[in-house]
C-alpha cells in the first residue's frame, strides 16, 4: 500500500532534530495531546483515469502532512526536508507502487490557537501534495 511506503520513507529519512533517532509520525488523528514534535499523514482523495479499454489507469492520490512543533525554525527545517524528500520520489517505487509524478499543491505554516490541554504554543506546517501512480 502506498500510504505504508510513504510513512516508512518519511519516518526513515527525516530524523528528529531534538537528538532522537526518529520523528514521531501518526497516520490519521491525534486525540490526546502528545509531546512535540509530531507529524500527521493522511489521504484526502483518490481519483483514477480510465484508459481506452475502460481499465483503471493512472491514479491521483492527495495527501496532507501536518507537522507540529514548539520551535518555529525547527518546524520550517523539517518541513523543508520533507519537501526535498518528496521531490526525490517521482519515477521510483514506494511501497511496491511505481510513482510517476508528484505535485506539491500547498506548502505553508501557521500558528494555531494555544492548546489548552498542553498549555504550550505550537506551530503548524502543512504540506499538501498529490501523487500520480499506477495502482493501489
Amino acid at each position: 500500500m502506498i500510504e505504508d511506503g510513504l510513512y516508512s520513507l518519511i519516518k526513515a529519512n527525516i530524523p528528529d532534530f531534538m537528538g532522537q533517532t526518529e520523528y514521531q509520525m501518526y497516520y490519521l488523528a491525534i486525540f490526546d495531546p502528545v509531546p512535540t514534535p509530531y507529524c500527521v499523514l493522511r489521504r484526502y482523495k483518490r481519483d483514477c483515469d480510465q484508459d481506452l479499454s475502460s481499465n483503471n489507469g493512472l491514479f491521483t492520490s492527495g495527501y496532507i502532512i501536518e507537522i507540529y512543533h514548539t520551535d518555529s525554525w525547527a518546524l520550517l527545517d523539517v518541513q523543508q526536508r520533507i519537501r526535498v524528500l518528496l521531490d526525490t520520489i517521482p519515477l521510483t517505487t514506494v511501497g511496491g507502487i511505481f510513482v510517476q509524478n508528484i505535485s506539491v499543491v500547498d506548502d505553508f505554516h501557521t500558528t494555531p490557537a494555544l492548546m489548552q490541554e498542553a498549555r504550550s504554543r505550537l506551530y503548524q506546517g502543512t504540506l499538501d501534495f498529490e501523487l500520480y501512480h499506477n495502482t493501489y
